[in-house]
């Protein structure tokens, strides 16, 4: 909701620096998934450093999460998410410095895109409302065309500085400083043209948000498309290189992932926003991811191509219509931020099993068919939530004793 007397204008503002931010929190690791081996030349890290260095971030998306509705409610949303991407400049600044500045930086970075992530359902619901299934794509589109930059440009940045991993990595704060810039001019005028309730009455009368309905069907949805996307983002070059494809083309087959979900990204929750039940798509999701998984498990590598795309569409619509479910599921705007920190605190904590197992059974002689047949798994568990998260809420009703709303 927006104050009419200060709010013209603020929900483009608020649009762009949604999308903004969507641009700014994958290339920072799908750029580094790409150049795994380059960096352990450079740092000499050796293959459990790597799979650390892979894991080191969404193990940081869960681990932050709750921190979020607290630094939203003491700095505002806005001026949160500006600090919040100021953070992740700066620590991109830093990471280029060492072997041990690249973990200390890594860690900053996972905690500045966790509290992102947390907080933008919430920049969406506070002043996109009515438009919430549309920006929420426009959202997740940018998250998949900024893993595409950062694993597609990834390699030739990497040959343009003449083979210098340090140089290469300092490339990528250079957009995301942009961005920072941006959301500290605007974030004065968004803080001054929302408007929240006071979320302390609410949050009394409904009790913890860990009793909210649909918040584990939720978590559970969010968590497992993580686990499959963050595996895949941290492996992907790898198995292609070890089925005999050479460096560039794996980048390229990871950077293809995010590109051909773009569309899907964008849609999804946008179609998903029409409907009072999301349970039809979360299958169709599901079992699109299924049927990418097994072709790039047991078909020939020749066909790669063509299941990654499948992949892309399957992974990018089911992370839209996760973060559509938090919008949507969330029991009111201010609670969203809380609503949001269990579901993608929860999930991504779960989801840092996906590179860090596969790293782990990879380097203990596991090999990536049966590794990826693994995943398969996950997928049916996520069906399951899918079904369940996709829903409509119970509806509110009048207690006729005490006159409080209360939910069946």
């Amino acid at each position: 909701m927006t104050d009419r007397g200060v709010g013209i204008g603020a929900p483009l503002l608020a649009g762009v620096l949604v999308v903004g931010i969507g641009l700014s929190v994958r290339s920072p690791i799908t750029s580094v998934s790409a150049l795994l081996p380059e960096i352990d030349a450079a740092y000499d890290y050796g293959a459990a450093g790597l799979a650390m260095l892979s894991a080191v971030p969404v193990l940081l998306f869960g681990l932050a999460a709750p921190l979020a509705p607290i630094l939203g409610r003491r700095l505002g949303v806005d001026r949160a998410a500006a600090v919040l991407v100021s953070t992740l400049a700066v620590a991109l600044l830093l990471r280029p410095l060492g072997a041990a500045a690249l973990i200390a930086g890594t860690v900053v970075v996972g905690a500045s895109i966790s509290l992102l992530g947390v907080l933008t359902p919430q920049l969406v619901r506070t002043h996109l409302e009515r438009r919430q299934g549309l920006w929420s794509g426009m959202y997740t589109a940018a998250f998949g065309a900024s893993a595409a930059l950062g694993a597609g440009l990834a390699v030739p940045v990497f040959d343009a500085v003449g083979g210098d991993a340090a140089t290469a990595l300092l490339v990528w704060a250079i957009p995301i400083s942009v961005v920072a810039a941006f959301a500290l001019v605007v974030s004065r005028r968004l803080g001054a043209a929302a408007y929240v309730p006071d979320a302390r009455p609410a949050d009394t009368r409904d009790g913890s948000i860990l009793r909210a309905p649909r918040v584990w069907s939720v978590t559970g949805f969010f968590g497992c498309q993580a686990l499959i996307y963050f595996a895949l983002t941290a492996w992907l070059p790898t198995i292609a290189v070890d089925r005999g494809l050479d460096p560039a083309a794996g980048g390229l087959l990871l950077a293809w992932l995010s590109l051909a979900g773009i569309p899907a990204a964008l849609l999804a929750p946008a179609i998903a926003a029409r409907y009072s039940s999301q349970s039809t798509m979360t299958a169709v999701v599901s079992l699109l991811s299924a049927a990418g998984i097994a072709g790039l498990a047991f078909a020939p590598v020749s066909t790669a191509v063509a299941f990654v795309a499948v992949l892309g569409v399957a992974q990018s619509a089911a992370f839209g219509l996760a973060v559509g479910l938090i919008v949507q599921r969330a029991p009111s705007t201010a609670r969203t931020a809380s609503f949001s920190a269990v579901a993608q605190g929860i999930g991504y904590s779960v989801a840092a099993l996906g590179p860090l197992g596969l790293g782990v059974l990879a380097n203990a002689g596991v090999g990536w068919t049966a590794l990826l047949a693994s995943l398969l798994g996950v997928v049916a568990v996520q069906f399951a939530f899918g079904l369940r998260a996709g829903r409509p809420l119970p509806k509110p009703s009048v207690s006729t004793r005490t006159g409080e709303v209360v939910t069946r």
